[in-house]
């Protein structure tokens, strides 16, 4: 169970470098459509026809690109959740294992574990008890 419960954390971390790397992206794309529909704009009020509709197919692609990123992070935060969830169970497993004060100390550690992103302090706290 602790295995599961480690390779379910390291996917977990996984996740959650790929959501960041994927939130820069939408960043820097949301920055890009705005120079680009600006661009069209001007483009447009100066009748050159041939600019405009090279910024909005350069904005077609990027609208396309923005959409399949979302698609995307919608996979890696159902997985996350998943991933998430049989982190719990683990946790909960472990503190089933205990009665009372030590119960609630593997609980406790276990989700300052977690908060602290020490992926390791949590593992041994779920297979020791403690630190």
């Amino acid at each position: 169970a602790v295995v599961s419960t480690q390779s379910t954390g390291v996917k977990v971390d996984e996740f959650h470098n790929v959501r960041q790397k994927l939130t820069a992206e939408m960043a820097d794309h949301s920055n890009l459509i705005r120079s680009l529909v600006v661009r069209a704009e001007d483009a447009r009020l100066m009748n050159d026809m041939n600019s405009m509709k090279q910024s909005y197919l350069k904005l077609y692609d990027l609208n396309r690109d923005l959409v399949n990123g979302y698609n995307i992070r919608c996979n890696n935060h159902t997985e996350l959740l998943a991933c998430l969830k049989i982190v719990n169970q683990g946790i909960q497993k472990a503190g089933r294992l205990r009665v009372g004060k030590p119960k609630t100390n593997v609980i406790t550690g276990c989700r300052n574990a977690i908060k602290q992103g020490d992926i390791e302090k949590l593992f041994k706290i779920i297979e020791c008890g403690g630190v």
